[in-house]
Parts: structure tokens; sequence; C-alpha cells
């Protein structure tokens, strides 16, 4: 798939908006309007790239730190900060919390279980071969995550039967406070997709460009029917594994090294260089950002709470899609 200039100005959108509500979804946290239990992905927001090449039939599974999947995929804002804050108007009617699913966007959820989600990206590839439309699944995961068990066997058997799925390994380095060297044998996690017989990459997580390029070659075979490949992206949180977190396992100097890397301003001089954005351009698109979010935030704000009668009617699936 080629980069064509609309998909790069819409990416570079979507990626100002998802660090908009990245950032608002702090602030609820620590205000205490919402649970603390958030996961900021600042410093990784060059990930929105690949989800932006997907086609609308195509399914995603993603890890804790979601809001470049939700942005990416059309979700609303105000679907999302008000599930969050527990409101009916979220996209679960306030039930879902954290773990956000939009099964008309193809975004299928996460497991609570970091790792779960392995076995469940399996069964979308079998659902999707079956159904012989070209569909790819796209499952992000970290390099804490990585180390379970539940990966190798997932990988092992999307290789042998050839599943159309995409494994996009968010390497920040940290596992919760644990730093690679101690979880890992390896430094570049891409290198076990010799194991399965599978490609494997390892690309700048932070350059726009490159990660998009990189996914676009591996989603084009696997909807040839060349099965899956591997894509490690290496980036870096700024924020704590949660917000809380008191981050006493790396140093100051150590983020700000990385918030040197923001892949931000570096995708702004890239599309700058190729006359595709203006300055103007740029200060507008962040102040419609900013308006998008604080029109979400207030309609969370002014949401009404889920009906308590209502509480287990949505136990059980009434239908098949």
């Amino acid at each position: 798939m080629a980069l064509s200039n609309e998909l790069l100005l819409r990416i570079y959108r979507d990626m100002i908006r998802q660090r908009d509500l990245d950032y608002q979804l702090v602030k609820s946290a620590k205000s205490g309007k919402m649970s603390p239990g958030w996961h900021s992905g600042l410093g990784q927001d060059a990930i929105v790239a690949p989800v932006a090449l997907l086609r609308p039939d195509d399914y995603v599974t993603y890890t804790h730190r979601g809001c470049y999947v939700w942005i990416a995929r059309g979700m609303s804002m105000k679907e999302i900060l008000a599930e969050f804050h527990g409101k009916a108007t979220g996209c679960a009617g306030g039930y879902g919390g954290t773990h956000i699913a939009k099964p008309s966007l193809g975004i299928l959820g996460r497991s609570g279980m970091q790792g779960g989600h392995f076995p469940l990206a399996v069964g979308m590839g079998i659902s999707a071969q079956m159904k012989g439309k070209g569909q790819v699944v796209m499952m992000f995961f970290g390099d804490g995550c990585g180390t379970r068990g539940h990966l190798h066997e997932a990988f092992n058997f999307a290789s042998i039967w050839k599943l159309p799925i995409i494994w996009m390994c968010e390497n920040n380095g940290l596992s919760m406070s644990v730093k690679l060297e101690k979880t890992w044998a390896i430094r570049q996690i891409a290198k076990i997709a010799d194991n399965y017989a599978v490609p494997g990459k390892t690309v700048d997580g932070n350059d726009v460009i490159a990660v998009a390029e990189a996914t676009s070659e591996f989603i084009e075979r696997a909807r040839k029917g060349e099965g899956p490949a591997l894509l490690e992206m290496m980036t870096y949180r700024w924020r704590g594994h949660v917000e809380g977190d008191p981050m006493t396992y790396r140093t100051r100097e150590e983020v700000r090294e990385w918030q040197k890397k923001d892949p931000v301003p570096r995708f702004e001089k890239a599309l700058l260089d190729r006359g595709l954005l203006t300055k103007e351009d740029i200060v507008r698109i962040h102040e419609e950002a900013d308006d998008e979010v604080a029109e979400a935030q207030k309609f969370a704000d002014e949401s009404p709470e889920p009906n308590p009668e209502e509480i287990f009617s949505k136990l059980y699936a009434t239908s098949h899609t």
C-alpha cells in the first residue's frame, strides 16, 4: 500500500487527536473524576500509523494503552470518555471501563490479563481466514507480556496455519518497573520470528513513516494468504506504568532523552518538508483537537449514570455478528 499524502495527513490528525485524548485521561485520572488506573501511552504516539492502514472490516486487539487504536478506527471521543467515566452514553453503557471495545469497527477489546489476547488474536485470524475476504488481524502487545507462554503457542499455531495476523510489538523497554534486560534473554524481540518461519523486522517506533511502511508490507503479504509477521517498534513511554507510579526505576535524564525523540514534532517536520503542512495548519489541527477533547469531556461530565436495574442486562450475548 502506497502512503498517499491524504493518508499521511489523516495519520497526523489522528496522532494529535489521540495524544490530546491521552492527556485528558491523565487529567481525569489525577482529578478523581474517573478511576486512577489509566495507563498512558504518551511518547508512543507513532503507533497510530499502523491502525490507519487497516480496512474497515479488519480486526484489532490491543494493550492497556489503546488511544491510538480507538481514534484511528473511528471511535468518537465522546463515547470513549463517557465510558471511562462510567456513564450510560459510553460505548459499553459505562460497563466496560478501560476495556474499550467496538465490534462494529473491528475493535474486539483486550484481555484483562496482560498477554491473554494472544490466543484471542489466533481466533480472529481463523475467522478471517475462513471468511476468505482478505481480512487481517492486527494484534498489539508490549515487551512485558511478550514473555508469556501464550505468545509462543499463538505464534506457532498462526505460522502453521498461515493466519493473516500482524503481531505488533510495542517495545518500550519496560515491564511495569522491570527493564528489558531482566525479562528477555535477547535485545531484539523481532528475532523470535525466525523460530516460527515468519518475517520479523525491528523499526524506530517513533518514526511514523518507518512504522507505516513496514506495516504496509506485512499487511499486503497477509492479505495474499502468506501468513503472519512480527513488527517490533522501539519506543518509550513518558509516564509511569499507571498513574501514581513513582517511577523510581528510571532517571529523569532517561525520560528527557527519549522526549527529544518525540514522534509528533518529527512527523510534523517530515510533513513540512514534503509541503503537506504549513505551520498554520499545525496550529489549527492542534486547536481543533483541543476543542474536540473539551467538548467530549463536557459530554462525559453531563451524561447520566447507568440504570442500576440494568446491571445484569449485558451478561449474555443476544445475537451473533
